[in-house]
């Protein structure tokens, strides 16, 4: 009869187990030819011309995991993606082993355009939702709907080694969503109740076969900004590396938070090259903003919501030299 109720309690605690609630967090690393992505500097793009980016977001929805033996667990969530601001909190769920991601690059058909099954007009939305406004705007109007991905910046579009071609590309309209599937998702389990997924998203495949020297401005759902978005997909924009593990643009140096009751107190020490530090939600948004030059020093936070954000310490070219979460 011990064995048995012995048994039992091991049945019971394995299952409690496997089934645990974790924080399931993606990170997806902008590179760009497998450096990390940073807004205003020189690149050489595919047709040789030199250009920089001034802006670079886009829209994630529809994940789907893929877990412990071909369970699939669906989130039914829209995420904005951008330089700073690419780890995202998918949320909390009864997960142990990841296999396969899946997620589709835009707003889905049912919320962009006036005639999606739940579409609501962006005023509607509260000011940190995703589908609220965003700047720059990722939003072209009811009947157009979101902009499922938009990037801008600067070219050399005669030669002359000046970059004084201005382009952007605002990928709209009901069409070009893309769907992704990564197999074989390594996973780092941070914490008893926390795994972090590391993704990468090659922004110089994306713009691959793009004129950006030549382009100028076009907001539309056709032509290049089809080709664009064709991208994601034929160019496999979005990958995993074998080896994925901790993100390696944590900074090694000293910093760490005090939670009060409303507020977060951020404290860093021995920090070269700061220039800006970005409290930002789980919803993109940037809650608290300071520009500092100090390499150690303390701030806090306005009053905000209990919730995960996450801190990213910039240098002067907004590359990012440290990025911690914090639960408040």
């Amino acid at each position: 009869m011990k064995s048995i109720i012995a048994q039992l309690i091991l049945l019971v605690i394995s299952t409690s187990t496997i089934y645990a609630q974790k924080n399931i967090f993606l990170e997806i690393a902008p590179v760009f030819q497998n450096a990390n992505l940073q807004m205003n500097v020189n690149y050489t793009g595919w047709d040789g011309k030199t250009f920089k980016l001034d802006h670079f977001d886009y829209y994630l929805s529809g994940i789907q995991i893929t877990h412990d033996g071909g369970m699939i667990t669906v989130i039914d969530s829209v995420f904005i993606v951008e330089p700073q601001n690419h780890t995202l909190l998918v949320g909390n769920y009864p997960i142990n082993q990841i296999e396969k991601l899946n997620f589709m690059v835009g707003v889905p058909k049912p919320l962009n355009t006036q005639n999606g099954a739940t579409a609501i007009d962006i005023s509607l939305y509260p000011e940190i939702h995703p589908l609220s406004f965003q700047t720059p705007s990722m939003y072209w109007g009811w009947q157009a709907g979101y902009m499922h991905m938009i990037i801008g910046g600067y070219a050399d579009g005669n030669g002359d080694g000046n970059l004084e071609a201005y382009f952007e590309l605002h990928n709209l309209g009901n069409n070009n969503q893309q769907l992704v599937e990564i197999l074989n998702i390594v996973q780092t389990n941070s914490a008893n109740d926390q795994i972090d997924v590391y993704l990468t998203c090659h922004v110089d495949r994306w713009i691959n076969n793009i004129p950006l020297s030549t382009v100028g401005i076009l907001h539309d759902q056709v032509g290049i900004n089809a080709t664009i978005l064709d991208n994601v997909v034929t160019e496999t924009v979005f990958s995993q590396l074998s080896t994925a593990q901790l993100s390696s643009n944590k900074t090694n140096k000293t910093a760490y938070f005090v939670n009060h009751s409303d507020e977060i107190e951020f404290i860093w020490q021995s920090i070269s090259n700061l220039d800006k530090i970005l409290v930002i939600d789980m919803n993109g948004k940037i809650v608290t903003s300071i520009n500092t030059q100090e390499s150690s020093g303390s701030f806090m936070t306005s009053s905000i919501p209990s919730a995960v954000y996450t801190v990213s310490m910039l240098d002067n070219l907004e590359n990012v030299i440290g990025q911690y979460r914090v639960i408040h």
